[in-house]
């Protein structure tokens, strides 16, 4: 009969279409999207009483909730696509390495027709942000002020004023960043201030790569910045510090492509970058602080200029700059490593990654001190998480070598190595048992460098200014302990006990000496607002274990937890010797754990 006929090849047809769909897309097709921007308090039976609820209430009416349109612009599906368990994570690790959000889940959800709902959840940390900077160290001191808001219109806008006051650095200006630059994803950063010397400016475009899957990258950056560089002295000098004022210059435009698949990828790039160091601007020279004192600064007497001169050699250079990567990573989630209860996603595998740049006469090469010279920078990291541990190690050695008649050879030669591990006994246990070994140290430097043995990423019974020196190393021991979460996980509460025991040697830097075998140990307490948060406040008491002043001067510090692989392992006091080289920020740093 003819209507059978055609009803049976439409029900044949129905069939072929879905039989094909399920084979184009094996774990179904992305059927919704679905997103709930949540409040930075959660409200519910148990907190709609009182002044508790009046507090949430205000609190979440200042706070600025993220746009769910801007959300579902950082996801990696959309509505008819193929569900990918891979993109889904990937997706969750994009939203958290947004500045704002604190915390990122990014589930799928199957539906009875065999196709997948895709459900987003973002908790933000606070966004509005009115923040006074106090030292604790000597006694109460007034450190500056931020006021930004990092989250406006909902749209991860950054905009803000600051004025940042602390030891030789003072900053006071503003700034402005927007991601998602005209609908692209493309991001764009200024900044403009005045420190103790003069102006400094910063301006850049980013494309960064997206996730594990992204192709393609690009940077282009200015910096402008007159600054100065303090020098600590050893105890019992009559000055505490020497400062050196400095005026850098650096550009750059740099692009990269990445072929391979997530997990096997070879990174390829090249640019074109300029930097300009000058002292000899300043025609007064380095200054001397009594008592930390930065505001009454005094001329350098002719015996501390002399010191320093070997350090002080204007320099500038253009380069041609060649990017080269291989990247094995995958990431596990863990929870509890530097947070009290919040997951970090850890690297896990293998990434080299490797910047050669060659100078050209181009851009100046009249100039005086315009270098002919290579400048080499290697990192190499590597991450394992086998049961309840995470380990994580990383090297990175730069230089650059001049050809001179007047000198030849290798310089500003810095190199730092870490190892971090992270133990619980049980998925249940409120102990995290977290030690590492860094390393750092700089050598034949033509600028400005030296380290310090204390400070809050050293020897934490030591102030920042203790025992300087130019090659350090440092080992620590912190068990990390998670108390509770009252009134509803309104807050995270626990404490630490650690041991930090290290060196550091001359090695021929400016006020450098040898230290010996120190040892520190201390204990504080660990906060976490509002609960659940990856970011965590510690207020910790520490004290020499050895040396002259056994169990004396005791350091009170409150801080942000710094050691750990939420903030990286790269050394902050390295970071700011660093030449600018090329290919800066365009290849992820993996041992940053979202």
């Amino acid at each position: 009969h003819p209507l059978h006929t055609l009803t049976l090849l439409a029900l044949l047809g129905t069939t072929s279409v879905t039989a094909l769909a399920g084979q184009a897309c094996p774990q179904g097709e992305v059927s919704a999207v679905l997103v709930t921007a949540h409040s930075y308090f959660e409200t519910n039976d148990s907190t709609d009483v009182g002044a508790l609820s009046w507090f949430y209430g205000m609190a979440n009416w200042v706070h600025a909730d993220t746009n769910e349109d801007f959300l579902r612009a950082e996801l990696l599906l959309r509505v008819g696509d193929c569900y990918d368990e891979f993109l889904v994570e990937e997706s969750a690790r994009l939203l958290q390495q947004l500045g704002f959000i604190d915390r990122a889940e990014v589930t799928g959800a199957p539906q009875p027709d065999g196709s997948v709902d895709v459900v987003v959840e973002t908790w933000n940390s606070w966004t509005l942000q009115f923040e006074p900077r106090f030292r604790l160290q000597e006694g109460f001191e007034f450190a500056g002020l931020d006021i930004t808001e990092r989250n406006l219109f909902g749209r991860g806008i950054v905009l803000g004023g600051f004025y940042r006051q602390n030891r030789e650095f003072l900053n006071v200006g503003g700034r402005f960043e927007t991601p998602h630059l005209l609908g692209t994803r493309w991001d764009a950063r200024l900044q403009a201030s005045r420190t103790r010397v003069g102006p400094a400016f910063q301006q850049g475009f980013f494309y960064p790569f997206v996730g594990e899957v992204g192709r393609k990258a690009a940077v282009q950056s200015f910096v402008q910045l007159e600054d100065q560089f303090s020098y600590s002295l050893p105890a019992g000098e009559t000055y505490s510090n020497v400062v050196q004022p400095y005026r850098q210059q650096s550009s750059q435009i740099t692009a990269a492509g990445r072929i391979g698949r997530p997990g096997r990828l070879t990174i390829f790039g090249g640019g074109l970058s300029r930097e300009e160091w000058d002292y000899r601007r300043f025609p007064n020279g380095a200054n001397v602080i009594r008592d930390e004192d930065f505001g009454n600064a005094e001329p350098a007497p002719p015996l501390i200029t002399g010191i320093l001169a070997p350090q002080l050699r204007d320099y500038s250079t253009t380069r041609v700059n060649l990017i080269l990567a291989q990247r094995h990573l995958s990431f596990q989630r863990r929870e509890r490593l530097d947070a009290l209860r919040g997951a970090q996603d850890v690297a896990v595998g293998a990434e080299a990654a490797l910047v050669l740049g060659r100078s050209i006469p181009l851009f100046g090469s009249s100039a005086v001190h315009e270098d002919s010279d290579f400048f080499g920078r290697v990192r190499l990291f590597a991450g394992l998480a086998p049961g309840n541990w995470v380990l994580a190690s990383a090297i990175s050695v730069e230089g650059r070598k001049i050809f001179s008649e007047v000198e030849d050879g290798w310089k500003d030669v810095l190199a730092e190595f870490d190892i971090y591990s992270y133990w619980r006994p049980s998925q249940n246990s409120r102990h995290t048992l977290f030690a590492r070994i860094s390393g750092a140290g700089g050598w034949s430097v033509t600028g400005p460098f030296q380290l310090t043995l204390g400070g809050v990423s050293g020897l934490r019974g030591y102030a920042l200014d203790d025992h300087p020196g130019g090659r350090r190393l440092i080992a620590s021991l912190e068990d990390r302990i998670y108390f509770a979460s009252p009134r509803n996980g309104f807050i995270d509460l626990g404490m630490t006990a650690f041991v930090d025991v290290g060196s550091i040697w001359d090695a021929g830097v400016p006020f450098g000496a040898d230290s010996g075998s120190l040892a520190t140990g201390g204990a504080g307490l660990r906060i976490g607002f509002p609960g659940g948060t990856r970011g965590v406040t510690r207020i910790d008491v520490a004290f020499p274990l050895n040396g002259p002043d056994p169990f004396s001067a005791p350091t009170f510090r409150i801080s942000a937890e710094l050691l750990g692989l939420r903030r990286g392992v790269e050394d902050r006091q390295l970071r700011r010797s660093r030449r600018a080289g090329g290919g800066g920020g365009i290849i992820p740093d993996p041992s940053v754990a979202r």
